[in-house]
């Protein structure tokens, strides 16, 4: 039976992500709205969300709307419009909007994202959100010889065919040290550019280095994610009540070291082991209180998961103190990894080698399951920080000077401020209409393969998360970290759950 606490700590987290989701959305257009105000704009509708209003009133000639698709908003200014004659709603004629006043109201929307950015990202700075602990190398733990890829075809895996080894230190990529582990490394990799890696190897004392090129993952939905994983310690997080690890003797704290007499090299590999093994009885060599110790006769229950009946053991996987630590990121810093990351994303887009493609996008679809898995499994924390991470997006992908986006009309208006005229209206009309489509036909796009991935999770990097084992991947330092991509998105991608 689900407790009451249950049930007002989900109420909690709902509400927590359908406010700040909204809020990143109403601060741009109340922004807008401000400064239109201000200049002395007419002012038609301010609305967050699209189609029938659910609750709406009229206050000074506007009329201030809550409408019933709430990913987005908008305020209408007919003086913005590409028409060469505006006019109110009721036709009554507008004077045409200066030049000034139209780059100050679009700019106004981006800023005030990025000063609510900034606000929350000081909560971030002062208290601060786990990271993986500093390391400025990792040790592989795996390399797979070959992998099936998204037609069901053997292929080589391209790590093992240019010879990197189990046991090979990586302490630089593509000539970049990384500060982070295998977390960041592993992020480097995706952003490979030209789908290049150049990998500098320890190997029993003596560098070296290694160079292949990124193939798409089918596991990753074809992301050049790395086929090699780390050497990882599996450590016992909870041990769930009446499960078969808690019958056998398994608790908070152990190490696991072996299953069935096989290296447990991984949390994902011995995901993997379990479901090779099935029903047959696991035996784990675990360390305990620098002690070493047998526990066998633990039997895995097959259970119906979204994904299929997958074998569990009932225990997380968690990492244990010294694998995190504590960051406190300042403001800036936090919005200039924001650039960073959106650069290297649009660089990656645009780079036909590497296997970043435009379905690795989200849209409003996706970035609310995101939150909902981010606020579920790894605490208010982390999600707050992908909130930062959306509304400094959000500022970032409007000011491109492109048509209907805040950019386009700054930039019509310093064209109309250097030069003294409108662009033509007839150009200004057809490259809205154009791009109008494009942007209708693009969301749809990213919609689709958002709700391809609803129903599968998908976590981002966080220090809190838990994962029950059995799942693909159970530690979050193995997960890749797709930047925001598009105006109202955000992804940061990780295996599907197993």
């Amino acid at each position: 039976m689900i407790e009451v606490s249950e049930v007002f700590l989900l109420i909690s987290k709902i509400a927590f992500i359908i406010f700040f989701f909204g809020f990143c959305i109403f601060i741009h257009e109340f922004g807008h709205l401000l400064v239109a105000m201000w200049r002395g704009l007419h002012i038609e509708k301010f609305s967050i969300g699209f189609g029938k209003p659910i609750f709406k009133f009229r206050r000074k000639n506007i009329d201030y709307l809550i409408s019933w698709f709430p990913f987005g908003g908008y305020v209408a200014l007919p003086q913005l419009d590409p028409s060469e004659n505006p006019q109110t709603s009721d036709g009554k004629p507008l004077p045409a909007v200066k030049p000034m006043d139209r780059i100050l109201t679009a700019v106004a929307g981006p800023l005030f994202n990025i000063l609510f950015g900034f606000f929350l990202a000081c909560f971030i700075w002062k208290i601060g959100i786990e990271g993986p602990a500093p390391s400025k190398s990792f040790t592989v733990g795996y390399v797979p010889e070959t992998y099936q890829d998204s037609r069901g075809i053997e292929q080589s895996v391209p790590e093992f065919k240019a010879g990197i080894k189990a046991g090979d230190v990586i302490t630089a990529i593509n000539g970049q040290p990384f500060a982070k582990g295998w977390q960041e490394a592993m992020e480097i990799i995706i952003y490979s550019p030209k789908g290049i890696v150049n990998l500098d190897i320890t190997r029993n004392n003596k560098p070296l280095q290694i160079s292949y090129n990124l193939v798409p993952n089918p596991d990753f939905e074809g992301l050049g994610y790395p086929f090699m994983g780390p050497l990882l310690p599996t450590r016992v997080g909870n041990v769930l009540n009446d499960s078969p690890a808690m019958k056998a003797g398994l608790k908070k704290g152990d190490i696991l070291l072996e299953i069935n007499g096989i290296k447990v090299i991984n949390p994902e590999l011995l995901v993997k082991k379990i479901q090779e093994l099935g029903s047959l009885p696991l035996s784990f060599l675990i360390g305990r209180n620098k002690a070493t110790l047998t526990i066998s006769g633990v039997k895995a229950e097959l259970q119906p998961l979204e994904d299929g009946n997958k074998y569990k053991i009932g225990i997380h996987i968690e990492s244990s103190p010294s694998d995190r630590v504590l960051y406190h990121p300042t403001p800036w810093a936090q919005f200039t990894e924001v650039l960073n990351r959106t650069y290297k994303t649009f660089r990656g887009l645009f780079d036909k080698k590497n296997p970043i493609k435009a379905k690795h996008m989200s849209g409003p679809v996706g970035i609310f399951h995101i939150l909902y898995v981010i606020v579920k499994n790894a605490g208010f924390i982390a999600a707050l920080n992908l909130i930062i991470l959306i509304s400094f997006s959000l500022a970032i992908m409007n000011l491109f000077p492109l048509p209907i986006l805040d950019g386009g009309h700054i930039l019509q208006g310093t064209i109309e401020g250097l030069f003294g005229q409108r662009i033509p209206y007839k150009l200004n009309l057809c490259l809205s209409y154009t791009f109008i489509v494009i942007l209708f036909s693009f969301m749809m796009y990213v919609t689709y393969h958002d709700a391809r991935r609803v129903g599968k999770h998908i976590y981002p990097n966080s220090s809190s998360q838990k994962n029950e084992m059995n799942e693909k991947t159970v530690n979050n330092e193995n997960q890749p970290d797709a930047s925001l991509i598009e105006p109202k998105n955000s992804e940061l991608k990780s295996p599907d759950k197993n």
